[in-house]
């Protein structure tokens, strides 16, 4: 059985503060990117050639690329549980069409900026609604097989047996003049040349989403957020701190076997001359990278829930709650200043500069969003893009006037 609706409480607060966390490392793996979202061409040193511009690609790499769409896609789900445990008859219609403006809002954004999330988000929500009736045995076993991305190591599996000892066909590998002519569109091609640029790799970035894995785990991710919402994870959180401490733990130990695991077959075969096929190495290190990013997200995850059962670090914490309340506003803004700092049809600063300084500008960017937020719910309670979605929803013009408690429910 569903348990009854969540209470109001500060786990409203916890889940905005880590979706506003979440949305930094969001921010900055993009800048750091520079809102690029695919291959370069081989001539362009996308990173910058300082020691500490590596250094800050090394570190987005290792501790925030890859964990932090699942901890958004986690919340994606924990939210859908929260409206569907208002559910009336006529929920399961208009949660549809909520899902088809989410993705018309996310076509536009892809449109401008190809590693748009929100289209995947809205494909995905049609296969949460069905999957969210299972049991919950049923609905845990078939999240974590999507989440530690069995169905993609199968694919793989195949490919590498049928490749030899030679490369697996991907994806992946797309030509570098293809690169080049998308750089050039992108740095100095027309504002129409980039909308037709990214239109022509939507199908790129859903075979990507497919060969990656990532399709599988997000929808995952969105059902163990559903069953984080069933069995009330973020419900009284002070009596669940025993329960975090141990996820916590878990978290770690994964983690270290994770990175145990990689050294034992990469380094270890090196060392004693023994030849891994490379689609041998693919498959293990694809696994492996999937599970780190998983145990790592979970580690965030629960650090910060044990922080926040904290006074001291709850107030400290409480910093990232207002861009967590406007998660959709936040993230589209995100992409809106990104590009106009670096595509053609605003200062065209594409790889101009190295990364250490674009994580630096990230850092001030997310603090002018922070205090954009701030400011804006001192008079309104929705954020502007949650307005919009809210409206076109209701079919109905919503009252954005401040309200003496509000709750999130957007992912």
């Amino acid at each position: 059985m569903i348990p009854q609706p969540l209470s109001q409480s500060s786990r409203i607060e916890a889940i905005d503060v880590i979706r506003g966390f979440t949305l930094s490392g969001i921010m900055l793996v993009h800048m750091v990117e520079q809102y690029y979202a695919g291959p370069h061409p081989e001539k362009i040193n996308a990173a910058g050639a300082s020691v500490i511009d590596q250094i800050a690609v090394a570190f987005t790499s290792i501790f925030i690329m890859g964990k932090f769409y699942m901890i958004f896609s986690f919340l994606f789900g924990l939210s859908f549980f929260i409206q569907s445990s208002k559910r009336d008859s006529g929920f399961l219609l208009r949660f549809s069409w909520r899902l088809l403006i989410l993705f018309a809002i996310g076509f536009i954004h892809h449109l401008h900026y190809r590693g748009d999330i929100l289209t995947i988000y809205a494909i995905l929500g049609m296969g949460l609604l069905l999957l969210s009736w299972l049991p919950d045995k049923a609905l845990l076993i078939v999240a974590l097989i999507l989440v530690l991305d069995l169905p993609a190591f199968a694919t793989r599996l195949v490919s590498a047996i049928a490749a030899g000892d030679g490369p697996v066909p991907s994806a992946f590998n797309i030509p570098d003049s293809e690169r080049l002519a998308y750089f050039d569109t992108v740095k100095s091609g027309s504002y129409l040349d980039i909308l037709e640029a990214n239109l022509a790799d939507f199908s790129t970035k859903m075979t990507f989403q497919v060969e990656s894995g990532r399709i599988y785990i997000t929808l995952g991710l969105f059902l163990l957020g559903v069953y984080a919402g069933r069995k009330q994870w973020f419900h009284n959180l002070g009596e669940k701190r025993p329960y975090f401490r141990r996820a916590n733990r878990f978290a770690l130990w994964s983690l270290m076997a994770a990175i145990v695991t990689a050294l034992i077959v990469f380094g270890g075969a090196n060392v004693m001359g023994i030849h891994v096929a490379e689609s041998t190495q693919m498959l293990i290190g694809m696994l492996v990278y999937d599970l780190f990013n998983f145990a790592l997200a979970l580690f965030y995850v629960t650090a910060i829930v044990l922080l926040f059962l904290n006074e001291r670090w709850k107030k400290r914490l409480m910093i990232f709650y207002p861009v967590g309340r406007m998660g959709l506003t936040t993230y589209l803004l995100q992409s809106l200043m990104g590009t106009l700092i670096f595509f053609s049809y605003g200062l065209g600063l594409l790889f101009d500069f190295g990364a250490a300084a674009c994580f630096g500008l990230a850092l001030v960017l997310f603090i002018v969003q922070i205090v954009f937020a701030r400011t804006w719910f001192n008079y309104f309670q929705y954020g502007p893009v949650e307005w919009l979605w809210r409206s076109l929803t209701y079919f109905k013009i919503q009252s954005m006037k401040k309200k003496e408690a509000t709750t999130s429910v957007t992912a």
